[in-house]
C-alpha cells in the first residue's frame, strides 16, 4: 500500500503544483483587492479564466497539465460548488511539506475529496436522519455518510482527532479503508449489514485494527 503521508508525487511535480496553486491564489487575492472577485461566483469565474489562460500560454510544466485540466473541469462543470479556491488551498498546503504534518481534520478532508474525485457520493446527515438508520442510494456504486454532530464533536478547534467517528459505507468498503489509510487516518474493521458497512475512524489514542480490509 502506498502512503500519501510521504511524498505524494515526485519532487519536481510537487514543486510545480505548489507554484501553480500559489500563483493562482495570489492572483485571486489581487483580484479581490481590485474588486474583480470577492463572491463565490466571481471567484470561480476568475479562477477559470486564469487557469484557462495559464493552460493556453503553457505557463507551467507538463507535469501539472492534468491537474490544470481537472481544476478547469471542476470549475466549469460545478460552478462555485466546484470549490476551486479550496482545492487550490489544499494543493498549496499539502505541497508545502509532508502531508503527515497537517492536522487530522485536514487529512480527512483531503481523503474525502480523493474519494469524491473517484466517483463516491458523500452526505452529512443531521441527527434525526442518522438515528433513523436509513442510507441514501449512491448515484453510482459507492457512497459514504457521517452524522454532522458526531463529526464536529470528534475534532478539536485545531483539527486534532479526539473521538472515534463512525461512517456508513455503501459499496467498496476496502477502497474506503485504503484511501483513509493512505492519508494517515485510522479506520477500523467494517461492521456490515445487508444495507451498508459501518467503519469507525479512530483517533491516535485508539490503535487501528491490524486486519483491516486490503484494497482490491
Amino acid at each position: 500500500m502506498s502512503d500519501k503521508t510521504g511524498s505524494v508525487t515526485t519532487e519536481n511535480t510537487t514543486s510545480a503544483l505548489s507554484h501553480l496553486a500559489f500563483c493562482a491564489l495570489a492572483a485571486l487575492a489581487l483580484a479581490r483587492q481590485e474588486g474583480v472577485a470577492g463572491t463565490p461566483v466571481a471567484d470561480n469565474l476568475f479562477l477559470i479564466r486564469w487557469l484557462a489562460t495559464a493552460q493556453k500560454q503553457k505557463r507551467f510544466p507538463k507535469s501539472v497539465a492534468t491537474d490544470i485540466r481537472w481544476l478547469l473541469e471542476q470549475g466549469r462543470r460545478h460552478g462555485p460548488a466546484g470549490r476551486l479556491h479550496r482545492h487550490l488551498e489544499y494543493i498549496w498546503r499539502s505541497c508545502r511539506g509532508n502531508l503527515a504534518d497537517q492536522s487530522d481534520l485536514f487529512r480527512l478532508t483531503y481523503a474525502t475529496e480523493t474519494l469524491k474525485d473517484q466517483g463516491w457520493d458523500n452526505y452529512v446527515m443531521d441527527s434525526r436522519e442518522w438515528a433513523a438508520g436509513g442510507t441514501p442510494v449512491p448515484s453510482q456504486h459507492n457512497g459514504f455518510w457521517v452524522e454532522k454532530a458526531a463529526l464536529s464533536a470528534a475534532f478539536s478547534h485545531d483539527g486534532h482527532h479526539l473521538h472515534p467517528v463512525p461512517f456508513r459505507i455503501v459499496g467498496d468498503a476496502a477502497q474506503f479503508i485504503h484511501v483513509m489509510s493512505e492519508y494517515g487516518l485510522r479506520p477500523g474493521l467494517p461492521a456490515s449489514t445487508s444495507d451498508c458497512h459501518t467503519i469507525v475512524l479512530n483517533p491516535a489514542e485508539v490503535p487501528p485494527q491490524p486486519d483491516a480490509l486490503q484494497p482490491r
